[in-house]
């Protein structure tokens, strides 16, 4: 018997998902919806069986090219195949042969996956020959996800040893500065980092895809155990820094942070990080994702992150796996087409 995809609904999928050591944010149910809905997608939801045997879980994310009768099935963070700490080969070989199956050979469109970041031992290597066997190649012009990953399965007093000097330092005084740290997952607390993340964005005048409030706007939809976390440094009663984490599977993932004057001042996003990650080390997490890194663009937050002494880490992929040569150029030139049209609109409307 052959790997099949069945349709699950929500409450199947979380039951299944939390057995999953690499269930992460971009497979939450309600984050693939809300990320599909933006681009006029629509997520489906399968579970992965093989001999009767569950293999995998993915949110397969579909946007139909209009006319040309195909498109494109985005996987974003999965498939989900890893349970613990074990990393089974043959287990991603059936379910990307699942997937194919149904999304390329059965409905003719493009399967493009961006897999979780690396799992244990030699994971990513054996994760980049699956797709290889299954017939991925590559997907052209989309960066693989870079990211530092921090080992939290080592002594607190050596992951403290091992952060860089100034980190270390910068850290120290912000204990000295008498902050208050809170965590939350509520609507008001959410809410006052969305205020330090807008300062942010007007201090820095940058804009970026997926914002504090897009991530505000998919919380209350959330159950409470897969809500985002978000940790506020206050001093005098006012948040001067914020954290925004997501604890899902065996990794937390640092989604977004802001500090506004007093925060920066009082180093409080040094304290902040460290508070996040010595909680998420005391709740059984296995790594810190410090959520992507750009050494040229933006060398000054690489600088603070590679600060806490994780690893630089590149995740494989993105891979795709089209149905001919033909559709895959069809499916490029429709996907440049209309990333050209949204760049035109947001300037436009930054100008407006």
């Amino acid at each position: 018997m052959s790997a099949t995809v069945q349709p699950v609904d929500r409450e199947t999928w979380r039951r299944l998902a939390s057995g999953f050591g690499d269930y992460n944010y971009r497979q939450l149910w309600e984050f693939g919806v809300a990320c599909a809905a933006r681009v006029g997608a629509h997520s489906e939801h399968v579970a992965i069986y093989d001999d009767g045997n569950l293999a995998g879980l993915a949110d397969v994310r579909v946007k139909a090219v209009p006319v040309l009768g195909t498109g494109i099935a985005y996987v974003n963070g999965g498939p989900l195949v890893r349970r613990g700490e074990i990393c089974d080969a043959e287990r991603l070989r059936a379910a990307l042969s699942a997937l194919c199956a149904e999304y390329v050979d059965r409905r003719g469109l493009v399967l493009r996956i961006a897999p979780p970041l690396p799992g244990p031992g030699n994971w990513s290597a054996a994760r980049a020959a699956a797709f290889t066997t299954c017939g991925f190649v590559p997907s052209e012009g989309l960066l693989p996800h870079r990211t530092m990953l921090l080992d939290l399965t080592r002594p607190l007093a050596d992951i403290r040893k091992r952060l860089r000097q100034k980190w270390r330092n910068c850290l120290n005084a912000a204990e000295r500065k008498g902050l208050q740290v809170r965590t939350g997952t509520d609507a008001d607390t959410f809410a006052a980092f969305c205020n330090l993340y807008d300062e942010l964005l007007a201090r820095k005048e940058f804009a970026v895809d997926l914002d504090a409030r897009f991530y505000a706007g998919v919380q209350p939809r959330l159950v409470e155990d897969e809500r985002f976390e978000v940790t506020l440094a206050e001093h005098e009663g006012r948040p001067v820094a914020g954290h925004v984490a997501s604890v899902l599977g065996d990794t937390c993932v640092y989604l977004l942070g802001a500090a506004n004057e007093a925060g920066l001042r009082h180093k409080a996003s040094y304290l902040l990080q460290w508070d996040v990650l010595t909680r998420a080390r005391q709740r059984g997490c296995r790594w810190y994702d410090l959520g992507g890194i750009d050494p040229q663009g933006n060398p000054g937050v690489y600088a603070f992150k590679a600060g806490l002494g994780g690893v630089d880490v590149t995740a494989a992929g993105p891979f795709e796996c089209p149905p001919t040569r033909l559709t895959a150029a069809v499916v490029g030139a429709a996907e440049r087409a209309y990333r050209g049209l949204r760049n035109l609109r947001r300037r436009a409307s930054r100008l407006a």
